[in-house]
């Protein structure tokens, strides 16, 4: 016993790394544990197809940002959920599919009138459930909005006055907090399955010279490229001079290139 005291006298920080340390990472493994078990609990109450893709989500901070947008979309979730490997392939070549080709080139006719030797780029694919779930469990801003989020979380299941005892009511507890949590950073991709990408209700426009991208889908390139190089107001006017069925571009997160596809509205002329 003397021999330890005589470590811990001359070693002080063993003593935080020995006594501390291990107490707040059981402490932050037990949140982890608590939110992952309200998580289930909450993705049981939703559409099937949300359990399903929660499960494919890399950590509990990825899923509980996930989780928010589902909870505070379940009105809608059912009808704008992405569309499943056969509804992709029903939708190409239907006469939707046409319609939305012909608007898109509409738009790149009236671009390059404007901007010879310019042209627009379009990704033609519907953006399917496996790729949105790749994207978010690799994207920055999700990144970084999921450690915060993940922080907000834990700090809320370890307080006195959330009521851990009583499970349903803890899973509802928790659902209050993720429907009024504000997400910082804001996240640049939607949760996966609720992209309008998914239904090919958004498109993303990409500036091109021959080979080379001008300007392309990066946030951090619309400062200098978009509205810097004046191609965000470029594409716009393109965008309003076809008069047709593009609304945008998206505003929250910002994003000049982004324009939604509304096939039953038809912009006024």
């Amino acid at each position: 016993m003397r021999l330890w005291r005589r470590i811990l006298a001359i070693f002080p920080a063993l003593a935080v790394a020995t006594l501390v340390l291990p107490q707040s990472a059981r402490a932050g493994d037990a949140a982890d544990a608590a939110l992952a078990g309200y998580i289930e609990t909450l993705a049981a109450e939703q559409d099937p197809r949300v359990a399903d893709a929660l499960g494919r989500i890399d950590g509990t901070g990825r899923r509980l940002l996930a989780l928010r947008s589902y909870v505070r979309g379940r009105a809608h979730l059912a009808d704008r959920w992405s569309w499943t490997t056969e509804q992709i392939a029903a939708y190409e070549g239907s006469p939707e599919h046409g319609e939305l080709q012909q608007e898109i080139e509409r738009v790149r006719e009236a671009f390059v009138r404007e901007n010879p030797g310019f042209e627009l780029w379009v990704n033609p694919q519907v953006r399917s459930l496996d790729i949105q779930i790749e994207h978010w469990n690799t994207n920055e801003s999700v990144a970084a909005s999921s450690v915060n989020l993940l922080a907000a979380a834990s700090e809320v299941v370890a307080s006195p006055a959330f009521p851990a005892a009583q499970p349903a009511s803890a899973a509802k507890a928790l659902e209050s907090f993720l429907a009024s949590f504000v997400p910082v950073p804001t996240p640049t991709i939607a949760a996966p399955g609720l992209s309008p990408h998914g239904q090919m209700r958004a498109i993303d426009f990409q500036v091109h010279q021959g080979e080379q991208i001008i300007a392309g889908p990066r946030t951090s390139t619309i400062d200098t490229d978009w509205d810097g190089a004046g191609w965000s107001a470029k594409l716009d006017a393109a965008v309003r001079a076809t008069g047709q069925r593009f609304v945008g571009p998206l505003t929250s997160p910002r994003e000049p290139w982004h324009y939604t596809y509304s096939p039953e509205t038809v912009a006024a002329q």
